[in-house]
């Protein structure tokens, strides 16, 4: 009676430590799936930082350039070379016309019935 006892005792912890092992199993696939995600959100995200510096940098570049710099000098404190001239423009005139909105006019209801009618 011992003898089959402890076969099903055996058994039953076999069994036991089986069915342990797939969940735990599981639960490490789901991390490892779960990581794998949030890895290619990360690099997603380097990418486009990454881009955005090297965009930063182009600006960065050209904004500290030669011609950057005086033509800053030239706009905002209208400096000039020696023998050369600066001629300002009236801002008004050379701004477009502003266009008016046609107002409509209202005539009476016989006007609009003569319209319909002849």
């Amino acid at each position: 009676m011992k003898k089959i006892l402890s076969n099903q005792v055996v058994l039953l912890g076999f069994a036991l430590f089986i069915t342990l092992t797939i969940l735990s199993m599981r639960q490490n696939n789901h991390k490892i799936i779960n990581q794998d995600q949030n890895l290619l959100q990360i690099d997603q995200k380097n990418k486009e930082l990454r881009q955005e510096i090297a965009n930063l940098e182009g600006k960065i570049t050209t904004a500290t350039s030669d011609f950057a710099k005086e033509k800053r000098l030239r706009d905002e404190l209208l400096l000039q070379k020696p023998g050369e001239y600066v001629v300002l423009l009236d801002e008004t005139a050379t701004a477009e016309p502003v266009a008016t909105i046609p107002q409509v006019v209202e005539k009476s209801i016989w006007q609009q019935w003569r319209e319909v009618l002849w």
